[in-house]
């Protein structure tokens, strides 16, 4: 036992070694002085705990550090009335955060020993390396500067480095500095896959001065142009596959497409670990990326499409790269025909609940059901029934129905989109024949891509 335990321990404490050797840090739920010391290090692999939550921690980082939150927030309250930033980046330096919510944390009612009126320096300063993955961030408004302060103050992005932003959710995020800079994002600036979108309200800018380039993003602005026009880029290169409210900034690039209305759903984790915002059915979004600059996964860390992407940070379906089983659940419709609709549930194992709501010919709606197994991509439900004989009365009692058996299905999904319900009946008043039909919603969170 005394052997065993000694070379137990040996092991942990090599295991122990080599995790310190690699610069991995765990950091306990709320600790900001643990997570401040361990980015001050000249390098180092933190993980935050699940879930957690962070206020207001201040980081100084001057080596690489990459930062995995694995789904926690960590406040950045908008400077306006402190005296230091939340985040700075050292010359040379590179901070990469993943996984992680920056949330509007708390402000105080004025500046330590200073009049409430003057302006603190930037939230978050970047003059090295600074790379969101798979960020989010919820609505947080940044209060305005002064021209005669310089461009430096007061703005969620203090960037004179490079700032590259992957997979990035900022949902009504605006930065209503009026110094010459102009704009939430400024500097030179990398965009790919990210979900920008400010509704309204006042004039303001997404996009101020410097080098940008922008490929597969979403990013609407209700309130102008995205670009400011008050100041004069360096330079702005869209590498395509972009969904953008406007062309001011130079958005001619394949697959560019203007819309007032990219159709985004809720801000909401949607089965990943920080929020995104969902593209809706119809979306021009949905296969609008180019082949050529997709990321492999999407903010949720699921799998992009094998032969087309989606613009934005989230994919709808996102998964393994094909129709999966489960993927088939949703809700389908013939456009044509109104009224009909087919919803597909997977169920345990192989099995799958198919229920077709339709009419007669007589016009009589029809409630038909049944539970089938599911091959590749099809659904063959050799039994459905149908319940007639029912009936609703005032104040909700029911005449009991009587299911009969009604006929067969077979479903045939050819991807996510769209499929071919084909019937079988001996009932004359339904026959048999086949519909198209095409998805009109997905479940949310669950896998199934082109």
């Amino acid at each position: 036992m005394k052997i065993f335990l000694g070379f137990t321990l040996a092991i942990a404490s090599l295991l122990s070694g080599a995790a310190q050797a690699a610069g991995l840090v765990r950091i306990a739920d709320g600790d900001c002085a643990a997570l401040s010391n361990a980015a001050a290090t000249p390098a180092a692999s933190i993980y935050l705990a699940s879930n957690g939550n962070y206020a207001a921690c201040s980081l100084q980082v001057t080596g690489s550090v990459t930062i995995d939150g694995n789904g926690a927030r960590l406040a950045v309250p908008a400077a306006f009335f402190t005296d230091s930033s939340q985040v700075t980046i050292a010359a040379g330096a590179h901070l990469t955060l993943r996984n992680v919510e920056l949330t509007d944390g708390s402000r105080p009612a004025t500046r330590t020993g200073k009049a409430s009126a003057l302006p603190g320096p930037a939230t978050i300063v970047n003059q090295g390396t600074l790379l969101l993955d798979s960020v989010a961030m919820p609505k947080q408004q940044i209060a305005f500067g002064y021209v005669a302060l310089g461009g430096s103050t007061n703005h969620l992005f203090d960037n004179k480095g490079t700032l590259i932003l992957r997979n990035v959710t900022l949902d009504n995020v605006v930065d209503l500095a009026s110094d010459a800079s102009g704009g939430l994002l400024n500097g030179t600036v990398e965009i790919s896959h990210s979900t920008i979108v400010y509704p309204s309200g006042g004039n303001v800018w997404l996009i101020g001065s410097g080098p940008v380039s922008v490929g597969n993003s979403v990013i609407i602005n209700g309130s102008g142009p995205i670009c400011s026009p008050s100041v004069a880029r360096t330079s702005f290169v869209s590498r395509g596959g972009n969904v953008v409210s406007d062309k001011a900034c130079g958005f001619n690039a394949p697959s560019d497409r203007v819309t007032g209305n990219a159709k985004l759903l809720d801000y909401a984790r949607h089965g990943g670990v920080v929020p995104t915002l969902a593209l809706d059915n119809g979306s021009p979004a949905i296969g609008n990326g180019v082949l050529a600059d997709c990321e492999a996964t999407d903010a949720r860390g699921l799998a992009r499409g094998a032969s087309a992407c989606d613009s934005g940070a989230y994919e709808v379906g996102g998964g393994n790269g094909k129709l999966s089983s489960t993927g088939m659940s949703g809700l389908y419709f013939n456009a044509a025909n109104n009224g009909h609709y087919v919803s597909i549930q997977k169920l345990f194992a192989d099995q799958a609940l198919v229920i077709w709501n339709t009419f007669d010919e007589q016009g009589v709606p029809a409630w038909l059901y049944g539970v089938g197994t599911i091959g590749g991509n099809q659904i063959h439900v050799p039994q459905v029934a149908q319940n007639v004989g029912g009936k609703l009365h005032e104040g909700g009692s029911v005449d009991v129905s009587t299911p009969t058996l009604w006929g067969s299905f077979d479903v045939t999904l050819s991807d996510c989109y769209n499929a071919t319900l084909t019937y079988s009946s001996p009932l004359p008043e339904f026959g048999s024949g086949s519909t198209t039909l095409q998805r009109l919603a997905f479940l949310d969170g669950v896998n199934c891509a082109r």
